[in-house]
């Protein structure tokens, strides 16, 4: 396990930098970069944020693996319990409070990972969508038949988070800002791999509100068709090829 001084020594080392080139970087003397080094002291937290932003460092750069799995394991612990939340509440949003009480925490506890609820809820879209993102990322970068990639690549992932999906798609509380995040978040995608002038950017509008549609009408049900029933069904609808819309 790496202590706080090995770390920075670790990282002075692979930036190539002599302990003078690094304490003039971050407007500090290098006897304290030394005195870091040695572990003879520590740099403030107010230090090692400022050391992490200036080298593009992970956040948890400073902590050791045994606190970064506590942390990991308590933000999956405090995820599960909102989704649980959401399960049991149709058309309330679940409170950090709660959240809390389904976790077995202190709400406090819960607040050092999340201050509020809109924090809670733009991880937990991002939790569900972060698989799904990097997968459809890739398939558009290297592919131009948009609905293929809908229906053999981004299907499946769906399909995989059904559970938490049709929560997100059938909670009242919940559903607009999802729709407008995972709206916002594809159309990002897509024009970041493909130029589109006035009247194309139209048509990539209608195609983001088909496919979206399609997702919503298919996770909405209180029993999802299956993945292969879904595919089949998308091959048959799209038959006109809606890919020459753009």
């Amino acid at each position: 396990m790496l202590i706080i001084g090995e770390r920075i020594k670790l990282l002075r080392k692979t930036k190539r930098l002599t302990q003078i080139d690094l304490a003039k970087t971050i407007f500090v003397s290098y006897q304290l970069v030394s005195k870091w080094e040695r572990n003879l002291s520590e740099p403030t937290a107010e230090m090692m944020f400022t050391i992490i932003d200036k080298y593009q460092l992970p956040f948890d750069f400073f902590l050791d693996p045994v606190t970064q799995q506590m942390q990991h394991t308590a933000r999956e612990r405090i995820l599960n319990a909102f989704l649980e939340s959401m399960i049991a509440s149709y058309d309330k949003k679940p409170t950090i409070n709660k959240v809390a009480q389904v976790a077995a925490l202190e709400p406090e506890h819960v607040a050092l990972y999340f201050a509020n609820s809109d924090e809670l809820i733009y991880e937990f879209f991002n939790e569900v969508d972060r698989n799904i993102k990097i997968e459809i990322e890739a398939q558009v970068a290297s592919h131009h038949d948009l609905i293929t990639i809908f229906i053999n690549n981004m299907a499946p992932l769906l399909y995989a988070k059904r559970v938490p999906l049709h929560i997100l798609y059938t909670r009242p509380y919940i559903k607009g800002i999802w729709l407008a995040f995972i709206k916002s978040k594809y159309k990002r995608i897509l024009l970041a791999h493909h130029q589109v002038d006035e009247q194309e950017g139209l048509a990539l509008e209608y195609l983001i509100e088909v496919l979206t549609a399609f997702i919503s009408v298919w996770l909405s049900q209180p029993n999802p068709e299956s993945l292969k029933a879904f595919q089949s069904r998308m091959r048959r609808l799209t038959g006109n090829n809606i890919n020459q819309w753009l």
